[in-house]
């Protein structure tokens, strides 16, 4: 009764807030685009990890693009009931910067804290840089490709008295295309792939689709699913999970 509660009230409160973003990929700016920009938003969302789980979020993000730079601020908290006493979370905040934005061939650097109570990591935080390669660039149609090395630190809890650190220095690379389907709708399709040097071809790699529907100036509909596969998790979790969220997004 009260699961079937939250999944109602989640639902209303999707509908007149906003959607949250998890992937640095959406909130990037087109190349001629200059100032500041932003979302606040909330979301609902059904996950699978260990167990089926209704979830309800908030996100704010910030990005600001210069004439030839760009950088962004990205928050997040997710608070979940799975069984009407435990409370889950997860969040993180992610910084980035690229250089000469608007190049072919443009560095990056960026570092990031995360927690995700629900997977059993207490603490992971990691930096890196690299660089990112414009492949695509057509009036409706844009592609970019990332990739470098990133230093991580984790922090997983096994039991109550028990946890495992991890240190890794691993490669990162990411696949993005974008296209605006007509002038109300957009679709964004993004992979992920980061492994440890030694281990490449044993990596966590992610899949993202997510599809815009404008609903006025400042309003759009938005709907993403996102699949993960971990080669080789550190603790006693499925290695694929998926997560499908929609919602309303406020953008200014």
């Amino acid at each position: 009764m009260k699961t079937a509660l939250l999944l109602i009230l989640s639902l209303l409160f999707a509908d007149i807030a906003k959607s949250q973003v998890l992937n640095v990929e959406r909130v990037r700016a087109d190349a001629d685009t200059t100032g500041w920009t932003g979302e606040l938003g909330a979301d609902f969302s059904l996950n699978k990890y260990n167990d089926q789980i209704i979830k309800v979020g908030g996100q704010a993000n910030a990005a600001y693009f210069s004439t030839n730079h760009g950088y962004l601020l990205l928050s997040n908290i997710d608070l979940v009931n799975v069984d009407g006493n435990s409370l889950v979370s997860n969040g993180y905040i992610h910084l980035r910067s690229t250089l000469h934005r608007k190049n072919s061939f443009s560095p990056e650097a960026f570092v990031q804290y995360q927690y995700n109570n629900n997977l059993g990591l207490q603490n992971r935080a990691l930096g890196g840089a690299g660089v990112r390669y414009t492949f695509l660039t057509r009036p409706n149609l844009r592609g970019h490709i990332s990739t470098g090395f990133m230093y991580e630190f984790e922090e997983w809890s096994l039991s109550d008295d028990l946890t495992v650190k991890n240190e890794y220095i691993k490669s990162t690379s990411n696949i993005v295309v974008r296209g605006q389907l007509n002038p109300q709708t957009s679709l964004t399709m993004i992979g992920y792939y980061q492994a440890r040097p030694d281990r490449f071809f044993k990596p966590r790699a992610t899949s993202e689709n997510q599809l815009n529907i404008r609903m006025g100036r400042s309003v759009t509909f938005r709907v993403s699913f996102t699949m993960t596969y971990d080669f080789e998790p550190v603790i006693d979790v499925p290695n694929l999970t998926y997560e499908l969220k929609n919602g309303i997004v406020l953008s200014f």
